[in-house]
């Protein structure tokens, strides 16, 4: 999966570069040890949670042929 260039990458990078950590996880949330260190590093703010599931970057245009 290549994922250069991919507008959700792009978009996903320019939110980092704005301030926003990408953490990993599932429909759950994130990871326990993520949380915990992301309170650590920024204590209890406000903010709003984003799951971009792993197959948001499939779109079969920068796929290999099966």
């Amino acid at each position: 999966m290549e994922i250069d260039g991919h507008p959700t990458q792009d978009l996903i990078e320019e939110l980092e570069r704005r301030g926003a950590l990408g953490l990993q996880g599932a429909t759950s949330g994130p990871q326990t040890d993520a949380l915990r260190f992301l309170s650590e590093r920024l204590g209890d703010v406000q903010g709003l949670w984003l799951f971009v599931p792993r197959e948001t970057f499939l779109t079969g245009f920068d796929e290999p042929p099966a």
